[in-house]
């Protein structure tokens, strides 16, 4: 059985560009750079600031540490570069570049969104029973979860799209794009069935 090539989802997105609704913004029609807020204040929730702050004076240990440091690093989406690959700059910036300010609002969350490497320690230590995990692990794992929940959002907005609903992704909407998926075959089945 041959191995399934990762595909890259801008370059899905890229290609299906020319496919356009009518109604969808063009780099032409569409100002982003006017509606983009670039200080470093703006691009930190306040709550990463606040929590940065309260969690130095504690003395917490060194994974929380690493934690806020990683929490407090600022990220500028225009300045991605790709240095192996120009092609994938380019598809990325004329990706970019078609954003709603909505959709970059919510890119940009996704890029800064991570979860705590201390609590994927203590998750990957309880359900492998090792002593020690390595930091690889941490991070393929921390990388892996955060694909699946950006997979659960993005299948969710459809379902909301689907059932003509608006506001916030509620729990039946996270319950239908989990269904979903499982019939799509991109949740992995379980390797110990369940005792109950």
């Amino acid at each position: 059985m041959e191995p399934r090539p990762s595909v890259d989802p801008f370059e899905v997105a890229f290609k299906d560009v020319e496919e356009l609704p009518p109604d969808s913004p063009t780099a032409d029609s569409l100002d982003i750079e006017s509606h983009i807020q670039t200080p470093a204040n703006v691009l930190t929730p306040p709550a990463v600031i606040a929590s940065a702050g309260t969690n130095a004076s504690t003395g917490n240990n060194e994974d929380e540490d690493e934690d806020e440091e990683d929490d407090n690093v600022d990220v500028n989406i225009r300045n991605i570069s790709y240095k192996s690959d120009p092609d994938k700059a380019a598809r990325t910036q004329a990706i970019l570049s078609r954003f709603t300010e909505e959709q970059m609002e919510r890119y940009e969350f996704f890029r800064r969104s991570r979860f705590k490497k201390s609590d994927m320690r203590k998750l990957l230590l309880s359900i492998t029973g090792m002593r020690a995990v390595s930091e690889p692990m941490i991070v393929a794992v921390s990388a892996t979860a955060k694909m699946f929940v950006g997979d659960i959002v993005e299948t969710a907005r459809v379902v909301m799209t689907d059932w003509k609903d608006s506001g916030p992704i509620r729990p039946c909407h996270i319950r239908e794009a989990y269904r979903r998926l499982k019939l799509e075959g991109k949740v992995p089945r379980r390797s110990v069935p369940r005792l109950f």
